[in-house]
């Protein structure tokens, strides 16, 4: 009984993971002309009714009220807020306007920068093997800032934002969805103002019935993998899996972005994701072993969730 437990966990994490990493595929069905930002407010505006939903199949606890009366939590949500949104908008820009493998490079480098700001700012410890990985990394990443023609503005502002969503999130316990919903209404009133601001301008305004419900999907597609997340984990007897598994996504975002919208992938960003790759694969080497040794009790620190 305990075995077929986690298998269901494991299908369930790796089930949200595919899900997200194919998000990329369902932005293509999505009008050409279409701005970033009315994207990035449907989603908002659609994804409350979608934490309703969790909400029910999940049978969390809403304690959104609870948490807005207690001032500290209510800063730290807003902070948050303004790093999540960011990275949300960013990650929405980067995939409806030809940048998914640079969307890519964002969530590979994500934990690595959660890594180094557990050590700057938390003190942490790391060891020959993580630092040999962060090395890989960082070395790849630079070489991309050499060769590339461009500083990769996107990937940094998608990276840097997650990551200092996740060092807010370690300031503060609250649950996945708890967060999100709330952080959803701190940005209603803005995608709200901005829907109304464009009026009949606004591609959903402008669409057939048959068409909107794409733009009502928007929420739905990246946030429903969220469901089954929350109900995988809690399933899986170590989070050593999930630290693996995470990786597919930006894996996925990759072979779509080159292989199915013929971005271009040169030998200066082959270099790059190869050594950022490596990094990868020292990384999954020393989660196994720390597995090995503390039998899945403590959650490995590189853990993200989209």
């Amino acid at each position: 009984m305990k075995a077929l437990f986690s298998q269901v966990g494991l299908v369930c994490t790796t089930l949200a993971y595919i899900s997200w990493g194919l998000t990329p595929l369902f932005y293509q069905f999505l009008y050409e002309d279409i701005q970033a930002t009315e994207i990035f407010a449907m989603r908002v505006i659609w994804s409350l009714p979608v934490f309703a939903l969790l909400f029910v199949l999940t049978r969390r606890e809403f304690k959104v009220f609870q948490l807005l009366k207690d001032r500290r939590s209510f800063l730290w949500l807003l902070l948050s807020t303004l790093c999540i949104s960011t990275s949300w908008y960013l990650n929405t820009w980067g995939v409806t306007h030809g940048q998914v493998l640079m969307v890519s490079l964002a969530f590979f480098l994500i934990p690595i920068i959660s890594i180094l700001v557990g050590v700057f700012y938390l003190g942490e410890k790391l060891n020959g093997l993580q630092k040999l990985a962060i090395g890989f990394c960082l070395t790849g990443f630079a070489y991309a800032c050499l060769n590339l023609n461009q500083f990769p503005w996107l990937t940094v502002g998608i990276a840097l934002a997650f990551a200092g969503y996740a060092l807010i999130k370690k300031q503060i316990r609250i649950d996945t969805l708890n967060g999100l919903t709330i952080e959803a209404l701190f940005v209603l009133p803005i995608a709200v103002g901005y829907l109304l601001l464009l009026g009949d301008e606004g591609r959903f305004m402008q669409a057939q019935w048959d068409e909107r419900w794409l733009l009502m999907m928007v929420a739905p597609v990246v946030l429903l993998p969220l469901g089954l997340f929350s109900m995988g984990v809690p399933r899986l007897e170590s989070l050593t899996v999930v630290a693996v598994l995470q990786y597919i996504e930006p894996t996925l975002y990759f072979l779509i972005g080159a292989f199915v919208f013929g971005e271009t992938v040169d030998a200066e960003r082959m270099v790059t994701f190869t050594l950022i790759w490596i990094g990868f694969l020292l990384f999954c080497l020393n989660s196994l072993r720390y597995h090995r040794r503390h039998s899945g009790r403590d959650t490995p620190r590189f853990v993200t969730e989209s």
